[in-house]
């Protein structure tokens, strides 16, 4: 599936993986509990369909829905 097909909670759990991985590699710290709660609002969705739009994802490759397909 592509990233235009993912569900809500799908899209929620890969803004909080871009929000980690971006934290580390530009500020070299994790997120807070809070800002990962807030990803949804940190991260906007254009942004995350530009970074994934190439991306091929499996229900597997997320914690959410893996193993239910």
């Amino acid at each position: 599936m592509t990233v235009s097909e993912l569900n809500v909670d799908q899209m929620s759990e890969l803004k909080q993986a871009y929000l980690c991985q971006y934290l580390l590699e530009v500020e070299d710290r994790t997120p807070s509990w809070e800002e990962l709660a807030d990803a949804d609002e940190i991260v906007p969705d254009d942004l995350v369909f530009d970074v994934y739009g190439d991306t091929v994802f499996s229900p597997d490759d997320f914690g959410c829905s893996a193993g239910q397909y």
